[in-house]
């Protein structure tokens, strides 16, 4: 079995994208690319979820 990739990337920066090291906030230039990493990432665990159990 191969394992899925993830293929959408975002790099975050502590100093950069949250706030007091602890919420994230990242800057708007990368939303898009952040929402399609997590968007990727659901979608992925979603499909594999019946593989779990």
């Amino acid at each position: 079995m191969k394992l899925p990739t993830v293929r959408a990337q975002v790099r975050l920066l502590f100093h950069n994208d949250f706030e007091n090291f602890t919420t994230l906030t990242p800057q708007p230039h990368q939303i898009d690319a952040l929402t399609a990493t997590l968007d990727n990432i659901v979608a992925r665990s979603t499909a594999l979820t019946p593989l779990r159990t």
